[in-house]
């Protein structure tokens, strides 16, 4: 008799294979060859490979529509970024979307992006900094500067994805504390990346990778995601902490936003389970400064 344990392994092994067979089938609807080895996602929901157009290498991911995946993700995340001019990012090159027909996850849509190729390495595959990153003074400037651009493009929607009820609802989760919308009055609210993680960025030269969630934030989020997954090397948390976004009440409370995400997610048996202590630590002090008398 198999244990849960053999279960889930087994259901990971075939979704990884799966999802290689699209990658593949993706390869061909979009005249691309595979030269990478596939590179899955931590959530199973994406793959992705080095890829030869023509006498070029690109970058050939493709996904799967999940209509339960949190945080929502926008469908067309990666090629409405291409609007975005002047930020260190890939470009989407040409797509194509199709309806899954085999038994498994039979009528699933799925998509074909083929992106310019980002140069350098990861920082952190897994997402979270354990030790110096040895990134460049122009690598700093470069995310500044980025982050700027991005934070003034125009977006006529606001709070897309309920952030403040999904943050109401995680400190009260988390913290025991309640909160009222009155707490969130007078926030900034920027654009965002909304999953700026170190998995998420290329070194030596800044690139910033994975545009699905982009999205109006509390001002400061993408810092303040970047700083939760630092908190495991102090040198860098305390540089990005420092940073003037996270001083603001605009910045408490995206810090407070993206430790709840986080916790969310804590006892998957991932990197992001080492962050629990101090994310809550740093999550019991901002709450003190937001609601001083009403703990």
């Amino acid at each position: 008799m198999s244990t849960d344990a053999e279960e889930i392994e087994a259901a990971v092994e075939e979704r990884r294979l799966w999802l290689d067979k699209q990658l593949e089938a993706a390869a061909a609807r979009l005249a691309v060859s595979v030269i990478g080895e596939p590179v899955n996602t931590f959530d199973m929901r994406s793959a992705g490979a080095v890829a030869c157009d023509s006498s070029r290498k690109v970058w050939l991911r493709v996904v799967v529509e999940d209509p339960d995946y949190e945080p929502v993700c926008r469908w067309d995340g990666n090629v409405a970024a291409n609007a975005i001019l002047g930020v260190a990012k890939p470009s989407v090159l040409r797509w194509v979307d199709w309806r899954h027909s085999d038994a498994y996850l039979r009528g699933r849509r799925l998509r074909g992006e083929v992106m310019t190729l980002a140069s350098g390495s990861t920082v952190a595959p897994g997402g979270v900094l354990h030790g110096a990153a040895g990134l460049p003074i122009t690598w700093w400037a470069e995310l500044r500067r980025s982050l700027a651009v991005l934070e003034t493009y125009p977006l006529n929607w606001h709070d897309e994805l309920g952030a403040v009820a999904a943050t109401i609802r995680g400190v009260h989760r988390h913290f025991d504390v309640t909160l009222t919308e009155e707490d969130f009055a007078g926030a900034s609210w920027t654009t965002a990346h909304a999953d700026l993680h170190w998995g998420n960025v290329r070194r030596p030269e800044l690139c910033i990778l994975d545009w699905e969630s982009w999205r109006p934030a509390f001002a400061g989020y993408d810092l303040a995601t970047l700083y939760c997954t630092s908190l495991l090397h102090p040198p860098t948390a305390q540089r990005l902490r420092a940073m003037p976004e996270l001083q603001t009440r605009s910045g408490h409370l995206a810090l407070l936003s993206v430790i709840c995400r986080y916790l969310w997610v804590v006892g998957s048996g991932s990197d992001w389970d080492l962050l629990e202590p101090h994310l809550r630590t740093e999550g019991e002090n901002l709450l003190k400064k937001l609601r001083p008398a009403r703990r």
